[in-house]
Parts: C-alpha cells; sequence; structure tokens
C-alpha cells in the first residue's frame, strides 16, 4: 500500500498530518478573518461619521440630503434585496405618471419604472447632479424609455400642477430643511385625489417616528390613508385632500 500523501506513514498505518500545511490553513483563514473585520469597521466608522455629522447638522437647522460620495449606502445588496416590498407598499399602478422625489443613485427607480408599464413614466427629481447622471445610467442599462430626470429643488418641481398621479419619498423628507414647502410642492403636481407615499428606514440617521411623519403630512393637508411596516421600515401613504385643507396653518 502506498504511502498516504497527506502526512507521514507511522506504524500500525497511522498518519501524521502535516502541521506544517494546517498551521499555514489557519493563518490564511485568521488573515481572511481580520481584513473582514477591518472593512466592517472602516463601512461601521463611516457611517458612524456620517450620522453625526447629519444629526449635528439637523440640530442646527441645516438639514442635507446624503452627499454623492456615500451613495454606496443608498444603493447596496442588503438595500436592494426589500426594494420589491416597499414599492408593493407603495402600489405603483400600469400607466401612472409617478414622481419619485429623491431618487439618489437610483436603488428603487429602475423597478418604479418598470411598474408603471405599459403607458406610464416614471420622473425622478433630486437636487443633485451626480444623484441624477448615476440615475441615468442605471436607465441606460436597463434599457427603460419611460424615465424623465430632472436636477431640481424639491421647492421647485419642473412640474405642471396636477400632472402626476402618484408621488414617493424613501428616506428623504427628514433630509428637507423647510418640508411643509416641499410638501406643498408635492400637493401642487398631485392630481385631485393623487397618492404620496413616505417611506423611512431606521437605519437612517435622521429617522422620524410615523406620528412625526403623519403630523407634517397633515399639516401640509394630506389624509393618512393606509400604513405598511413596521418601526424597521414603514410606509405611510396619504391623499391629497381639499386645497383648503392645504393652507392649514399657514399664516
Amino acid at each position: 500500500m502506498p504511502p498516504l500523501p497527506a502526512g507521514r506513514q507511522l506504524r500500525y498505518g497511522r498518519t501524521r498530518p502535516r502541521v506544517g500545511v494546517d498551521r499555514k490553513g489557519k493563518q490564511f483563514e485568521m488573515n481572511t478573518g481580520k481584513l473582514l473585520w477591518g472593512l466592517l469597521g472602516i463601512i461601521g466608522g463611516l457611517l458612524f461619521f456620517w450620522m453625526f455629522v447629519l444629526k449635528l447638522a439637523t440640530r442646527f437647522g441645516k438639514a442635507t440630503p446624503c452627499p454623492y460620495a456615500l451613495a454606496w449606502l443608498l444603493d447596496n445588496p442588503i438595500r436592494r434585496r426589500y426594494v420589491g416590498r416597499v414599492l408593493d407598499r407603495v402600489d405603483i399602478r400600469p400607466g401612472e405618471r409617478v414622481l419619485e422625489l429623491g431618487p439618489g443613485p437610483g436603488a428603487f427607480t429602475i423597478e418604479a419604472a418598470r411598474r408603471t408599464e405599459p403607458g406610464g413614466t416614471l420622473v425622478a427629481v433630486d437636487i443633485q447632479p451626480q444623484m441624477i447622471a448615476a440615475v441615468e445610467r442605471e436607465v441606460r442599462e436597463a434599457g427603460l424609455t419611460n424615465v424623465e430626470t430632472h436636477v431640481a429643488s424639491a421647492y421647485e418641481l419642473p412640474l405642471d400642477d396636477e400632472s402626476t398621479d402618484r408621488a414617493f419619498l424613501v428616506t428623504v423628507l427628514p433630509e428637507i430643511l423647510d418640508r411643509q414647502r416641499a410638501l406643498a410642492e408635492l400637493r401642487r403636481v398631485l392630481k385631485p385625489g393623487g397618492l404620496l407615499s413616505i417611506t423611512e428606514e431606521f437605519p437612517d440617521p435622521d429617522y422620524p417616528l410615523t406620528r412625526t411623519t403623519i403630523r407634517w403630512a397633515k399639516e401640509a393637508g394630506f389624509e393618512l390613508v393606509e400604513r405598511r411596516g413596521n418601526w424597521w421600515i414603514y410606509t405611510l401613504n396619504f391623499r391629497k385632500g381639499d386645497d383648503n385643507l392645504g393652507r392649514m396653518g399657514k399664516p
């Protein structure tokens, strides 16, 4: 019987393991583990830094959108796993003209645009040119022709009055300093009875409680029609109320 290649032959047919090889394997595993933990530490540090900066800015009345340098936090494999579930709550219908305010790099844009087909349109509006450029790349790669993109402020949407069936925002509203002004602009572009969907995620540094988001929307004249999800990721669906309600609370 030829000697076993995995070790040296001993008496009675037993073999001795190659200690050197085993040590190298364990060392490789240890180094790989350290590398992975190091990468996780870097990612965690960046997240903590961004949360601290954004919280500090919000506290001093300087709410700000996530910068393009951190766009990968908005569009990553983990988040893409629940895109479909969030859009199920938004309930986009074929043939609708839908506004996505603050799409970032487009994590929800492509799937939302597909849900408007056939005959519908997805309008993506973001204040950062780099974000819109990223959305346009995603649209080209997906081969879609029913997406409009605009670089514009939430305070001055490049849309006609009562031209939109539905609008949705995902972790965007708290980043807007004058939320009532932005909500009033959303009311302007929504058709009578049009729907507004607001989704918030707990990992977001400026995550608001559901009651806070409901209060913001009601003050702008929206009526709550549905709440879905849980404290981790919730979606609130509102209907555009009577125009007189939209002026409540305004001087």
